[in-house]
């Protein structure tokens, strides 16, 4: 089934999907090695507020993002050091969510005689290597079984994972929808991106197509080998830029349905980014360049890896710059399109393939929805 024009406009449908579509389905919100030591974050996940930590015994918990006392909102968006505390009355929560400090606490006898009464309200949160996952529906599948054949590959991508290198916020004038699908094909590389993508280095070029894999329900990936000179260079560098975890020649995407896509480039880097519906028209892209931990590496390929890294930033950002811009006159196209999209074989599969995932997973009754 194909996801009709409506469904990228209309409000009734995106407040259906946030109550449907991102409540049952694991949703990447962070990444564990972000969260080492006294920190929390907050997080928006569809229609609902949370609060990310580490417990004690570092694994990731999912709270949300309300005190237990008066309802304040205890943290903003994005990361924060310290304990969780909330603003209005100076409430203190632990690593588990309970409440352990509190402000004239003779006040509150029940909350003193069992503060874990009064924890915050938990999810189900997990880490697959260092990807943390947060399902806001009590039932579901167990994370590993949810995620497939894409388990493995996060679990193998967390490999000496380093640290941010890039990370960015920016809004695009488009349904997420839109902004997911324009980032599953190729084919509009040559009119969209013909100062960019076309002319970068280290891609094979036509002949040697992209490899699509699209075994699991949700979740696609393609593999486009790199071009043998660009890896013949990188083997010449190797005495000085040293060895990282996981190398491979090629090209590889990784979309996790519903918004999430990590991609690399021979594996010395991942590009994580995560698409937030912040409206019917409008999403927010969380962009982060993650780099790996180099063995052997000398102060002079230390050097090299900084420029290569340097030039991958800007590169990501004049991309992403481009990729905007039509996303919003694709977005202004569906306002008044009436039939649903027609998609190429063989260039637009991994499209086709979203539209399915999502049409199986939403269900086809939408209340509300208006042509």
């Amino acid at each position: 089934m194909m996801i009709l024009p409506v469904h990228y406009r209309d409000p009734a449908h995106h407040a259906h999907e946030q109550q449907t579509l991102f409540h049952g389905s694991w949703i990447f919100v962070g990444m564990l090695f972000e969260f080492r030591g006294l920190v929390h974050a907050g997080v928006r996940l569809g229609d609902t507020e949370l609060l990310i930590q580490c417990d004690k015994e570092g694994r990731p918990r999912a709270y949300l993002n309300v005190c237990s006392h008066r309802h304040a909102q205890l943290c903003t968006p994005g990361m924060h050091d310290g304990a969780v505390r909330c603003p209005y009355h100076g409430w203190v929560y632990d690593r588990e969510g309970v409440p352990v400090g509190i402000p004239q606490r003779q006040a509150f006898p029940a909350v003193v005689a069992a503060p874990e009464a009064h924890r915050l309200n938990q999810f189900a949160c997990e880490a697959v290597g260092e990807f943390i996952f947060v399902r806001l529906s009590a039932e579901g599948l167990a994370l590993r079984d949810y995620l497939g054949s894409q388990y493995d590959f996060l679990v193998r991508a967390s490999q000496g994972l380093s640290g941010v290198q890039d990370e960015f916020r920016e809004e695009v004038a488009a349904n997420w929808k839109v902004v997911i699908e324009n980032s599953l094909e190729g084919y509009h590389v040559p009119a969209v991106h013909s100062g960019t993508l076309m002319q970068v280095d280290g891609m094979g070029r036509a002949e040697t197509a992209p490899q699509f894999f699209l075994e699991d329900r949700l979740h696609s990936h393609l593999e486009h080998a790199a071009d043998a000179e660009w890896v013949n260079r990188f083997a010449r560098m190797e005495s000085k830029i040293g060895q990282w975890p996981w190398r491979f020649e090629h090209y590889t995407h990784h979309f996790i349905f519903p918004n999430l896509t990590v991609t690399s480039f021979m594996g010395y880097s991942f590009h994580i980014q995560r698409f937030e519906p912040t409206a019917v028209d409008r999403t927010t892209v969380h962009s982060r360049t993650v780099g790996v931990e180099f063995a052997n590496a000398t102060a002079a390929g230390a050097k090299m890896m900084e420029h290569i890294y340097a030039d991958g930033h800007a590169f990501t950002r004049r991309v992403f710059a481009e990729d905007g811009g039509i996303c919003r006159k694709v977005q202004a196209g569906l306002q008044c399109a009436v039939r649903p999209a027609v998609l190429g074989e063989g260039i637009e599969d991994r499209v086709r393939h979203f539209h399915q995932a999502y049409t199986e997973t939403l269900g086809s009754a939408v209340p509300g929805s208006r042509q």
